[in-house]
This record gives C-alpha cells, sequence and structure tokens, in this order.
C-alpha cells in the first residue's frame, strides 16, 4: 500500500525487497532458481515467487509480504502454526504461509486439505514435514480455536519457543540481520579440485564499483588452516599452493552492496596448472598420487576390531551371505544457505553472528586465524535455517571475520545455494562388503567387514564417521565372532562429514540388508530373524 522506488540493476525482485528495502520475511534459499518457495510473496494478489520475478515487471504493481499482512490474521497463522507445532527450523515457513493466505482468500473455510498439499508442491521442507503444516493451514481456515501456551516445565507440551515470529518471519536468521555501515563479501571458488595455483590477480576486482578491499591468503595474520579435529582445512589457497576440491576460495571481496561484491569476485584471474583428481576412493587408498595438499598419503583414518574367530565362524556356519552394499554421498539440502557477520566492537574485539553448530569451535578457530586470544572474538549463535550436520565445519565464518578484522568495519557474507553446494560436507558414501554367517536357525555365528569411505578432502569429522560405521557395523544383534575393517579414504570429491547418525546408517543399510538375505535362506520372515539375534541387556 506504500509507494517505492528500487535501483533497477536488481536481478531480481527478491534482491530489491532484501537488499535494498530491507523486507526480510521472503527468505532466499535458492535464488534465482525458483525451486523453494521461501521467499513466495503476492503481486496483485497472486502468489508468486519473487526470485525469478524481474523488477521491471513488478513496476506500477501491488506487492504484499508477510509484513504488510492484516495484523488479527498474521496472529492467526502464527497461533495456527504454533499450536500445531507447523514449524521446526522456520525459514520455509514465512513462503508457506503467504500461499496458505492466497488459497484461504480464494476459497475461506472451503479450503480442502488435499488441494492445499496439492498447492504446497511448490515448496520445500527439510525439518518438520508437512502434515503439521496443513494442520496449522486448517485451523486459520476453518476458524479452529488453539491455544499456542508454551511448555509449563518439563513432562509438559506447549508451542516451540519464538515459533510466532518463526512463523511470520520476524525472527531473523544471519542474513537478515542488518547493522549500520554493514558491508558485503562475496567469495572466489577454485575453477579446478585438484589444481597448481600460480598466480592470482585482483588488479580487476579491486577496480570494480563499490570494491572496498580484496583479500588472499598473505592477508591472513595468524593460522591458515582450521578444522574440528585436524587443523587440514586451508582458509584461503595461496600462490604456490594447490587446491584440493570445488569449495576451495582463494579470495574474499568487500564492497558496498552483495551485488557488487559478487560481480566484482567473478573478475578474479587465477592462472591454474590443472592436474588429475582423485575421485575413486577405493582406488585412492593405493594411489601413488597424494590427493590433498599438504597431506602424507589418501588414507585419513583406520577403525578396526576384531573379537573371537570369524574365520572358524564363517567356515562352520550353516549358511552364509557375501555382498557389497553401497551408500552414495548425500546433500543436507538446508533450506538457509551459510551466513555470517562479523563486527568489530569499540573494545577491540570482535562479535561474529554465526549460523554454525559449534559457537566455541568457530570461536577458537577464528581466534588462531586472526592470531589473536581467544578472548578477543565472540561468536553468538544464530538459530540456523536448518543444518542436519552440515554445519559443523566452518564454511565462510573464517573469511568474514578475517575481512572484517582487517577493515574494522562490519562485514556479511552469504553463500548462494551453487557454493553452499560445494563448500560444506556432506553425508558419507561408503562402499562396505559383508560376509556374514548363521545357523541352521537363523542365529548369527560370524560377521567380517571391510568398508572405504569416500570422505573428500579434510578431516571435517571423517574419521569419526568411518569409526561410528565401524562401531555400529553388526546393527543391534549379537554375534560372538566379529571382525570390522573401517577405512576413511581422502579423495578431491566434496568433503564428507557429519550428517544426522553419521556413520550408523550407512551400516545399517548394509547389516539391515543381510539380515534380509540370510532369513530367506534359513526360510524364515525376516522379523523372526531380527528378534532370534537382537541384542539384550547385559549382552556384548
Amino acid at each position: 500500500g506504500t509507494p517505492v522506488s528500487v535501483r533497477a540493476d536488481h536481478p531480481h525482485l527478491l534482491a530489491a525487497l532484501r537488499e535494498e528495502l530491507d523486507v526480510t520475511s521472503a527468505k532466499d534459499g535458492c535464488s534465482p532458481s525458483g525451486q523453494c518457495g521461501c521467499c513466495t510473496v503476492m503481486i496483485d494478489g497472486k502468489v508468486q515467487i519473487s526470485c525469478t520475478y524481474s523488477v521491471e515487471k513488478v513496476a506500477g504493481r501491488s506487492v504484499t509480504t508477510l509484513e504488510g499482512v492484516d495484523a488479527d490474521e498474521r496472529q492467526r497463522f502464527a497461533d495456527a502454526f504454533a499450536s500445531c507445532g507447523g514449524l521446526q527450523c522456520g525459514f520455509c515457513i514465512p513462503g508457506i504461509v503467504m500461499r496458505a493466505k492466497a488459497q484461504i482468500d480464494k476459497k475461506g473455510a472451503d479450503l480442502q486439505r488435499d488441494d492445499m498439499a496439492r498447492h504446497l508442491g511448490a515448496h520445500l521442507c527439510r525439518c518438520t514435514g508437512y502434515v503439521k503444516v496443513l494442520d496449522a493451514i486448517e485451523a486459520v481456515a476453518k476458524g479452529t480455536p488453539v491455544d499456542p501456551h508454551l511448555p509449563g516445565g518439563v513432562g509438559t507440551s506447549g508451542a516451540k519457543y519464538e515459533a510466532a515470529e518463526l512463523t511470520l518471519g520476524d525472527r531473523g536468521y544471519v542474513d537478515d540481520i542488518r547493522v549500520p555501515g554493514m558491508l558485503h563479501a562475496a567469495l572466489h571458488l577454485t575453477a579446478h579440485v585438484r589444481a597448481d595455483v600460480k598466480r592470482i590477480d585482483t588488479s580487476a576486482a579491486l577496480a570494480a564499483p563499490g570494491v572496498v578491499a580484496v583479500y588472499t591468503a598473505p592477508d591472513i595474520p595468524g593460522q591458515q588452516y582450521v578444522g574440528i579435529i585436524y587443523k587440514d582445512w586451508p582458509v584461503f589457497i595461496g600462490e604456490g599452493q594447490r587446491t584440493s576440491y570445488a569449495g576451495d576460495v582463494l579470495a574474499i571481496v568487500v564492497a558496498d552492496t552483495k551485488q557488487h561484491a559478487r560481480a566484482a569476485a567473478a573478475l578474479i584471474d587465477v592462472d591454474y596448472d590443472v592436474l588429475r583428481p582423485i575421485t575413486d576412493a577405493v582406488a585412492a587408498i593405493t594411489d601413488p598420487e597424494v590427493a590433498v595438499y599438504g597431506t602424507k598419503g589418501n588414507v585419513l583414518s583406520v577403525s578396526a576390531y576384531q573379537r573371537g574367530d570369524t574365520d572358524a565362524a564363517l567356515a562352520s556356519s550353516a549358511h552364509v551371505v557375501h555382498e557389497v552394499f553401497q551408500t552414495q554421498r548425500i546433500e543436507h539440502a538446508f533450506l538457509e544457505p551459510e551466513s555470517t557477520l562479523a563486527v568489530p566492537q569499540p573494545d577491540g574485539t570482535l562479535h561474529v553472528y554465526s549460523g554454525g553448530q559449534g559457537v566455541w569451535d568457530d570461536r577458537d578457530q577464528i581466534a588462531a586465524i586472526l592470531g589473536v586470544g581467544n578472548d578477543t572474538v565472540t561468536v553468538e549463535l544464530v538459530s540456523n535455517g536448518g543444518a542436519f550436520g552440515g554445519k559443523e565445519d566452518m564454511s565462510n565464518q573464517a573469511q568474514t571475520a578475517l575481512a572484517a578484522w582487517l577493515l574494522q568495519r562490519p562485514v556479511k557474507c552469504t553463500l548462494s545455494r551453487d557454493e553452499s553446494f560445494r563448500m560444506h560436507a556432506k553425508r558419507h558414501p561408503i562402499r562396505m562388503e559383508y560376509e556374514a554367517g548363521c545357523d541352521e536357525q537363523g542365529r548369527l555365528t560370524g560377521l567380517r567387514v571391510r568398508a572405504i569411505g569416500d570422505s573428500g578432502a579434510y578431516e571435517s569429522v571423517g574419521m569419526k564417521v568411518l569409526e561410528r560405521m565401524a562401531g555400529h557395523a553388526s546393527g543391534p544383534y549379537r554375534i560372538a565372532n566379529i571382525d570390522v575393517r573401517a577405512v576413511a579414504a581422502r579423495t578431491n570429491n566434496p568433503v564428507c562429514g557429519a550428517f544426522r547418525g553419521f556413520g550408523a546408517n550407512q551400516a545399517q543399510f548394509a547389516m539391515e540388508g543381510v539380515m534380509d538375505r540370510l532369513a530367506a535362506k534359513v526360510g524364515i520372515d525376516g522379523w523372526t530373524m531380527r528378534k532370534r539375534n537382537v541384542i539384550h541387556p547385559g549382552e556384548v
């Protein structure tokens, strides 16, 4: 209802809303691909994905975001989503609410649940699933009374903390935070997963409009490498060094706007000597070349243990299965791309707003990079829009903090969806060779496991993931004779690390497959096979 003017050079309506008008209820999860629905708004009363809608096309039209929805209607949505438990991280919900509003405006109490479910096909959600979302929308459409009370203590139920603010897009994530004098940064990632960097020319980027600074490896005052377990992950790859995966960072560009920073980052010219990438985890173990710069070999870790006489047990088993199971690399697909805001303080310290999953790890690593004491850096966790383990490692926190520290000005850096895919750790693909035996009644006798996990370039928590896989290799079953060896291999593939139940999931895929195959050989059903072997308290 209020006429506004914006610059004509925004790449899409979402950018104009967020970057110039500071309207932040519409979230940026995938722009400009229009795949996630987080940026949904209404244009002349019709829902639209704002990251695929041009600024020119919206000229003279009415744009409604959640901030402009009637206060009573906002409250009804907030109460319903809080009461029904229709949100977890909350990042996708404001877009869903806008689409729900459009359908309720059109159909009112006659809105059918199946129709609303069909319209939600335009939205991705990675946390809560759609059942409770539909419960909340149905409550609003039909005017069902709800009670959005907070829990009263241990053992009581109630609404999620800040559920109302999350529903309406009012509780900001890192990229929603605005501070006076804030600059914007963009990263320049490698063009090759394994290449020697001969020269990095930043002159064109420095001369680009709005650019304040460009920083590379020589600008790091402290340590160049970070990591939760091993310090093997470079903040920047410098000249004379070698890239090891697609998410390696060569430079950070700081400018007055996000658009200027991204345009300038693309102007950095790098001269590479491209090398053969090592991408097969099994072959990497015996490859004469080292995949990752600065390491001594392609075996990151070995987790092995044994008990009893597995050879004899398998040889005397009534039934034996021998099979290879292969799981795939999995992307977390959290809806909020990684974002960091670093703000120098008047007392000489640095305050970092992080969407990471470990503020103490972030604090220690950032301080080491800057070459200062830990007390100089404070990291504040800003509740993130999904993570699932993928935000345990630092992504752009180090580079952003460095830029803010050197400039002594606030700097924000938010990854694009493409950059997010390239940078953060994935679930390990693991090749698991299982040989298992049982007696005539289906009681397990012996198990041998040989596993190789593709841990990608850097440690992250890869060693722990393969250790966990080894520990869970036999599933929840008792086996007197067991022999397990799990290797984490370094390759030039994406880094692999934590992801919901890391390592255990892969092992269960293999072990449960073994149980089904043995059950078939014995001639019993899978449930009976499991019941006869499941571990009980006090057993090993």
